[in-house]
């Protein structure tokens, strides 16, 4: 064992901060000198330390006990040291204030301009919602994207496409009901004025002749409200995909021709129904393109040669690979239709001067707007004074394997 001068222990203890404890043990001999009340840790192995914590009286303090290596004599004595923890609680407290708190610091004032910049970042949104908020619900005009974000002007896009059709809607909507209270204005002041003669008609042949009228206007007012409502029908509001379905053409056209077979027959008119063979798909309305079928139909039977010939047909033409278009067409061999009046045929009540019948002007209206939103090609074809008129409807056609390029031309289902 070494005894060291007292002198040595005050240096050794000297600290101005905390204050320094030191215990030495032996195995065989116990506490030789130190502070009785530091408790060594004593199953240390030789030549190693060991760290723990401990108390004196009442003051927490860093425990390092070691144990040294066995003298001659086979003791193994036992060094423990102990320190007060101020100037590590001091160094944690400086440590946090030096690095934590600028650190916090830094945190906070990326926080406060992470809002300022998301705030300024969503000025234009919300200014937009504001915008649309205080509008009124006639106010369907495009808003402003000038000046916003690309996703902005993307949502601001989609809004102006959203107004867009609300408002062809709504303007379709009021076209309809303006051409309604037109239309019938007439039949119905018809219906009024014939019923009010046959009430005050005495003889039964005055009577007969007064109902008679009455029925002629009020299938006259029946038909105005049908092609006033397949007109509303083939509006915008068609344009739906869910409207949409693939359907075979070939058996569409086939069917309507053979219902229309009667009526052409009773007028004593020749009425041919050429179609192919094999079924030709496109994607449309069913229900529409019945009423464009017959619209033509009705057009021919009623401009039409009396006795003369009109002819319902359909024929593929393969325009690539798998790409063809299928061309619905109605032909007739009546006077035609003059040069001056080709550009306004399409329009709505419009009816060339001189025309027999009662049309109310609307069937090749309708046939054109059905036309448009299947996105197929409308033409016509008329020869004054040598006559005839040919109607086509051009349609994309859908990729059909079982149509080969050989079947394309029609056939004859019927000639009447």
């Amino acid at each position: 064992m070494v005894d060291l001068p007292q002198a040595a222990l005050e240096v050794f203890k000297f600290d101005a901060v905390d204050t320094t404890y030191y215990r030495i043990d032996s195995s065989h001999r116990g506490f030789i000198a130190g502070e009785r009340a530091l408790q060594p840790i004593f199953d240390v192995p030789v030549g190693q330390v060991r760290l723990g914590n401990s108390t004196i009286a009442g003051r927490s303090v860093r425990v390092v006990s070691g144990r040294l290596p066995r003298t001659a004599s086979g003791d193994t004595p036992i060094v423990t040291v102990a320190e007060t923890l101020i100037k590590r609680s001091t160094l944690t407290r400086e440590i946090l204030l030096v690095m934590v708190a600028p650190q916090l610091a830094l945190l906070l004032a990326a926080l406060v301009l992470a809002r300022i910049n998301v705030d300024r970042g969503l000025k234009p949104l919300t200014d937009l919602a504001e915008a649309i908020q205080s509008r009124g619900h006639e106010n369907l005009s495009p808003v402003a994207a000038e000046g916003l974000p690309a996703e902005a002007r993307i949502l601001a896009s989609r809004l102006n496409e959203l107004f867009a059709r609300v408002a062809t809607a709504m303007q379709a909507q009021e076209r309809f009901v303006a051409d309604a209270a037109h239309q019938l204005r007439t039949p119905l002041a018809s219906l009024l004025l014939h019923a009010e003669a046959a009430e005050r008609a005495e003889e039964p042949q005055t009577r007969h002749r007064a109902l008679r009228n009455l029925r002629t206007a009020i299938e006259r007012a029946t038909r105005v409200s049908q092609q006033l409502l397949i007109l509303m029908r083939a509006g915008p509001a068609a344009t739906v995909a869910g409207h949409f379905a693939r359907l075979d053409l070939t058996a569409l056209v086939r069917r309507l021709g053979e219902e229309w077979v009667p009526q052409m027959l009773a007028q004593g008119i020749d009425f041919g129904l050429a179609v192919p063979e094999h079924p030709i798909w496109i994607k449309g309305n069913g229900a529409l393109l019945g009423e464009l079928v017959s619209n033509l139909l009705d057009n021919a039977r009623r401009y039409g040669r009396s006795g003369g010939r009109v002819t319902l047909g359909l024929h593929l033409q393969p325009t690539g690979i798998s790409a063809a278009l299928a061309t619905l067409y109605v032909e007739d061999d009546g006077p035609g239709i003059a040069v001056g009046e080709l550009d306004h045929i399409f329009e709505r009540f419009y009816r060339s001067p001189g025309s027999p019948g009662e049309g109310c002007g609307l069937g090749l209206a309708i046939v054109r707007q059905i036309s448009e939103l299947h996105a197929a090609t409308l033409r016509l074809v008329s020869e004054p004074p040598a006559g005839g008129s040919r109607f086509s409807v051009t349609f994309q056609a859908e990729p059909s394997p079982a149509v080969a390029e050989s079947d394309s031309a029609p056939a004859v289902a019927a000639i009447l």
